[in-house]
C-alpha cells in the first residue's frame, strides 16, 4: 500500500513540467543577457570608431558624440527593461507571479543605475563631486522625491521579506477590507477584493505600518482537493462525481465524467462538512 504522502503521476507531471519551464526561462533570460552585453559592447566600440576615425573628416565634435552616447545608453536601457518584461509575461502562466515581479523590480532598478553612472560617466561628472557640489539641491530634490523612492524601496522590502506574496489571500485591518494581492508594482500593492473590487496601497504605507495587512489561509488551501483532482462529493440527497476544473473564494466548479455538465458548489458549504468527500487517485 502506498504512503499517504506519495506523490501520484499527475502531480510528478506537474512538477516535471514546472522544471521544463523554469530551465526554459532560465535558458531565455541567459540569451537575452549575451544579447545586452553584444549590444552594449557594439554600441560604444563603434561610437569610439566613429569619434576616432570618421567625427573629424565630417566635423562632428565631441559634443555630438556625448549626446549619441547619451541617446543610446537611454534606448538600449528601454529596451533591456521591455525586452525582460516582455520575457517575464510569456512566462506568467508558468512561473510565480512573486518571482517575475522580484526579477522585474530589480532588471528595472539595476538596469537604471547602470544607466544613470554611464551617463555621468559620459558627462565626465563624479559622482562624489556632484552630491559634494550640489548638496543643497539634492537636498530639495530629496525631499520632493522622497515619497517615490520609499515607495520604491518598499516595493523592494515587500517583493523580497514581506511575508504576503502575489496570489496570498489577505485581510486589510484598518479598512476590514479581504481579498488577494495581485500586483506588486514600484509604487503600489493592487489588492482583488472579494467583491470584485481594486483596492490599491501605497507601498511605503505597507512598510511602516500605517496599512495593517493579516494573512488569510486562503479556501483552495482550506478545500480537501485542489483544481485537477478526481473527485466524489456526497451530500443529504445529491452526489456529484467529476473533475475540479475552478476553485474561487466563494464556488468550486466541477466537470462530471462525461464533460457534459459543469456542478457549482459553494465552497463555505463544503468547508461546512455538509458534504462527504471522495478523492480518486489516479493509478499508475
Amino acid at each position: 500500500m502506498s504512503a499517504s504522502t506519495d506523490k501520484s503521476p499527475s502531480d510528478i507531471s506537474k512538477l516535471g513540467q514546472e522544471t521544463i519551464h523554469r530551465k526554459s526561462l532560465h535558458r531565455e533570460l541567459y540569451e537575452l543577457a549575451i544579447k545586452a552585453i553584444l549590444s552594449v559592447a557594439i554600441t560604444w566600440v563603434s561610437l569610439h570608431l566613429f569619434e576616432r576615425f570618421v567625427a573629424p573628416l565630417v566635423g562632428i565634435t565631441h559634443t555630438h558624440i556625448q549626446i549619441a552616447g547619451i541617446l543610446a545608453t537611454v534606448i538600449i536601457s528601454f529596451l533591456i527593461i521591455t525586452a525582460t518584461r516582455s520575457l517575464l509575461k510569456k512566462f506568467t502562466s508558468k512561473t510565480h507571479p512573486q518571482f517575475s515581479a522580484s526579477l522585474s523590480f530589480f532588471v528595472i532598478i539595476v538596469i537604471s543605475l547602470i544607466a544613470s553612472l554611464s551617463i555621468l560617466h559620459q558627462l565626465n561628472v563624479n559622482p562624489q563631486d556632484l552630491l559634494i557640489s550640489g548638496g543643497v539641491a539634492a537636498i530639495i530634490v530629496g525631499i520632493g522625491v522622497s515619497t517615490i523612492v520609499g515607495n520604491i524601496l518598499s516595493s523592494g522590502l515587500i517583493l523580497t521579506t514581506y511575508p504576503a506574496k502575489i496570489g496570498d489571500s489577505i485581510h486589510v485591518v484598518n479598512d476590514n477590507v479581504r481579498g488577494k494581492i495581485q500586483e506588486i508594482n514600484l509604487m503600489y500593492t493592487t489588492i482583488e477584493t472579494d467583491d470584485g473590487k481594486e483596492y490599491i496601497v501605497p507601498n511605503n504605507a505597507i512598510i511602516q505600518g500605517n496599512v495593517r495587512i493579516a494573512k488569510d489561509i486562503s479556501i483552495a488551501d482550506q478545500l480537501p482537493y485542489s483544481e485537477g483532482d478526481m473527485i466524489e462529493i456526497k451530500g443529504a440527497l445529491e452526489k456529484y462525481i467529476g473533475t475540479v476544473i475552478k476553485i474561487t473564494p466563494k464556488f468550486t466548479t466541477i466537470l462530471n465524467e462525461e464533460r457534459t455538465k459543469e456542478y457549482i458548489l459553494a465552497s463555505s458549504m463544503i468547508l461546512e462538512g455538509n458534504f462527504t468527500i471522495i478523492k480518486h487517485r489516479t493509478k499508475s
